[in-house]
């Protein structure tokens, strides 16, 4: 299939030139967020630089330029959407969500009714608690209604009816369907009036263009919603937080404001409840002072579109062709059996820009018709550079419609603990949401190609069968008789050679017993979260809140987040080393080294201060542990800013990581649980099936390394840990806790700081996506003064 391009040579010369900081990177989320060009940004600050711009509230030479230069960004918006100022005001608000709940929250409904489109953000769903009775119109109805069926008739609205609005989206967020904006001109004809009523409603429109007008034509001088919702980082990737309500005049007087704040009002009594509120409608809407700085900002926006000559009909091409080279080409990718790679999720086939954006919406399978989680696509995506979206989109309506899931399926996900944003994404082997990736104006063919090898290395059984399109079906039926025929063969092999112990962990020979032994070989502490491994050679103290010294530091900076490898690949090459005789955690890189005191005295607390931090969600709290070290970690580590706390042993029981129906556990600041243990055995098992041209994981210590375990214990079977439920040391008892899912993470190599795909790719294809390796332990009892020691006798019960 060809590569349609749209722009001239010059002008893709001109874009890549404005982003010279992708060189490498594959950025496919632009219906998240765009990217803002970077001479957009240099003339902003240009701007930011030479100019003063104060409070428009205020009255003085500076705020009367900021006011002036307010309402040309007002102009310039509207001129934007081909909308007259006398038929268009701009109310600036927050982003598109504000938008729609300050619509929600003022439109005077009077008994009337919400009517939402099923393919709706998340934030559309909230105005429902605004209204006195909601509706869900489905897609397909919604075509029945409102696109000209010859069975509904244009019906007058009674001045004397109920307000109703309908809101819905100019183009999907989840699948890039374009919905008709003669949609618009329908529904304020009264189509969604009910014929058996005697009375007629009237009905307004709210367009969320929000996903749409970053990459399409709005044309408000010939489609005229009475209300349209946008942010202007998905127009211009830069300023965030900054968005707009347009409204039409005519339609002004079915808001009603219910609050007022500065800058709202012509006259206010604080004796009194009187107030007079101001004429124009945004200066009655936008309370208090308006991000007037990120509003000057949005010229500068316009300006890198006119100066790349860009219109928005020629980026609606661009994204368009873009999103079909990507859609018909994983529409014919195939598996060596001929099973299909992807799953695509789409109201069309790409056969018209009228009726598709550039999104691709999909999930993948494995050549044995499995589902592979789009979390794991994401970690692969990671490594290889490439940046996409995982998930539902705060599009519940068309996630479930697509991957049909009933709303009986959606309680049951929750209750086997998946919620929107996490990483849970199969459920009894079936996806709980897909893969998405978007295009903007600055998006390639290269970055596509990029995207496409990453499935085809990753995720496709080799070698790959390339699915004809066909004409009328014929060659599609012929095909899928072929598929299932293979896929039958395939699916009686695997269940051959699983009774035979072949394929992976889980197909590894049960044992005969309900006890399995080994020995504990090593022992790591990390005393500085996220940095180098201390190993210990012969026992150790157990605390109430894991092994002594174990993650009880860690590197914030200058924002007074946590930083990990994620952030800082080199902080594993940062040393910890415990000198008992001084007292002191000595911290070793470069050659340099600087000591801090193990314990925190009395008059410590008095010349420090304490810190507020968070690990995996949950807040804790640490003493700052100076100036000093500070400055030495920034300087070695290169990055300004950063400093290091120690975790205050009275800090009160953190309530998020190892949570388990409302019990509290007190942890360090481990990210899950109190130990982690790998299995020496399984380590062995991946690294003999890691490519040999890896370098960086030729040695099985180095492998070990990077799963950061405490306790590697050698089990001589792979996988038995993944199966126990208590773990007995000599004498000391641990429970299971939970196993450890593993991320990009482990492809850093925990001495050089040198990063590779693996083994991370290995893990993902052996384990067909079950990507867990490791399992956590917390104690059983807690009892004081208790030791654990190198070459322990470790026995492990399944049964308990």
């Amino acid at each position: 299939m060809s590569k349609v391009r749209v722009y001239s040579s010059d002008q893709e010369a001109s874009i890549k030139a404005d982003f010279d900081r992708l060189k490498g990177s594959c950025y496919l989320d632009h219906a998240g967020a765009t990217l803002y060009s970077e001479k957009q940004l240099q003339a902003i600050f240009a701007d930011l630089s030479k100019n003063i711009y104060s409070n428009p509230h205020a009255r003085s030479t500076s705020s009367e330029t900021t006011i002036d230069i307010i309402d040309i960004v007002r102009y310039r918006i509207l001129k934007f959407f081909k909308a007259s100022p006398e038929e268009y005001s701009v109310i600036f608000t927050s982003g598109a969500t504000q938008s729609l709940k300050l619509i929600a929250e003022s439109f005077s409904f009077h008994g009337g009714s919400l009517v939402y489109l099923e393919d709706n953000h998340t934030s559309v769903l909230g105005m429902r608690s605004f209204a006195p009775n909601s509706h869900e119109l489905k897609v397909r109805d919604a075509f029945n209604i409102l696109s000209g069926n010859p069975d509904v008739k244009k019906r007058d609205c009674d001045e004397k009816g109920e307000n109703c609005l309908f809101v819905y989206p100019a183009q999907s967020n989840f699948a890039g369907t374009k919905f008709p904006l003669s949609w618009i001109e329908a529904v304020k004809d009264g189509a969604l009036n009910r014929p058996e009523r005697k009375s007629s409603n009237r009905w307004y429109c709210l367009l969320d263009a929000a996903c749409f007008a970053a990459t399409n034509n709005l044309d408000l001088g010939k489609f005229k919603p009475d209300f349209v919702a946008i942010s202007f980082y998905k127009l211009f990737g830069y300023p965030t937080g900054l968005g707009a309500i347009l409204v039409r005049r005519t339609s002004e007087d079915v808001l009603v404001k219910k609050y007022y704040g500065g800058g709202t009002v012509f006259m206010a009594l604080s004796s009194e409840d009187v107030m007079i509120p101001r004429v124009n409608i945004h200066e009655r809407f936008e309370d208090g002072t308006i991000p007037f700085l990120s509003i000057v900002s949005l010229l500068h926006g316009f300006e890198a579109l006119n100066r790349l000559q860009l219109t928005q009909t020629l980026i609606s091409k661009h994204t368009f062709n873009l999103g079909k080279y990507i859609f018909e080409r994983l529409s014919e990718m195939c598996h060596s059996n001929g099973s299909i790679v992807a799953v695509l999720y789409h109201d069309s086939m790409f056969e018209s820009i009228d009726t598709q954006g550039g999104i691709v919406n999909f999930n993948l399978k494995r050549s044995n018709g499995d589902y592979v989680g789009y979390a794991e696509v994401l970690h692969i995506a990671n490594l290889h550079g490439i940046q996409l979206r995982t998930g539902c989109f705060c599009n519940p309506g068309a996630c479930h419609k697509f991957l049909k899931i009933t709303s009986s399926a959606v309680r049951k996900h929750f209750e086997a603990g998946h919620v929107c944003g996490d990483q849970h994404d199969l459920v009894d082997g079936y996806p709980t949401g897909s893969v998405r990736i978007s295009f903007g104006y600055m998006s390639t063919f290269e970055e596509a190609d990029k995207f496409l090898r990453m499935i085809e290395t990753c995720f496709v059984t080799l070698p790959l069968v390339r699915r004809k399109q066909a004409k009328h079906g014929r060659e599609d039926q012929r095909f899928n008789r072929r598929a299932r025929a293979i896929e039958e063969d395939v699916k009686a092999k695997r269940h051959s050679e699983k009774e035979k112990g072949f394929l992976h962990h889980e197909l590894l020979p049960a044992q005969s017993h309900s006890e399995t032994t080994g020995e504990l070989v090593k022992i790591y502490l990390y005393p500085v979260k996220s940095c180098g491994a201390l190993e210990v050679t012969q026992s150790w103290k157990l605390t109430d809140i894991g092994l002594e010294y174990d993650r009880r530091w860690m590197i914030v900076n200058a924002s007074g987040s946590c930083v990990s490898q994620k952030q800082i690949k080199t902080l594993c090459t940062l040393k910890p080393t415990l000198d008992f005789v001084s007292k002191t955690l000595i911290l070793k890189i470069n050659g340099s080294e600087m000591a801090v005191p193990l314990e925190l005295a009395e008059e410590d607390f008095s010349e420090g201060y304490f810190c507020n931090s968070k690990v995996c969600g949950d807040k804790v709290q640490g003493f700052d542990c100076g100036n000093k070290v500070a400055e030495w970690l920034s300087d070695n580590l290169e990055h300004p800013g950063l400093r290091l706390l120690r975790q205050c042993d009275f800090t009160p029981t953190t309530s998020g990581r190892n949570t388990i129906k409302g019990e509290q556990t007190l942890l360090s600041l481990a990210n899950k649980a109190e130990y982690l243990l790998v299995n020496l055995a399984t380590v062995r098992w991946l690294r003999e099936r890691i490519p040999q041209e890896d370098v960086l994981c030729h040695s099985l210590e180095s492998v070990l390394l990077r799963f950061r375990a405490n306790f590697v214990v050698d089990f001589t079977e792979p996988f038995v840990e993944n199966d126990l439920a208590i773990l007995l040391f000599n004498d000391v008892t641990f429970k299971f806790s939970g196993h450890c899912v593993r991320c990009q993470m482990i492809c850093i190599d925990q001495q050089t700081g040198e990063t590779s795909k693996e083994p991370l790719q290995t893990l993902s294809r052996e384990m067909q996506g079950k990507m867990r390796f490791g399992i956590y332990l917390n104690r059983c009892h807690i009892e004081i003064d208790r030791f654990i020691q190198v070459g322990s006798l470790v026995q492990g019960f399944r049964n308990c």
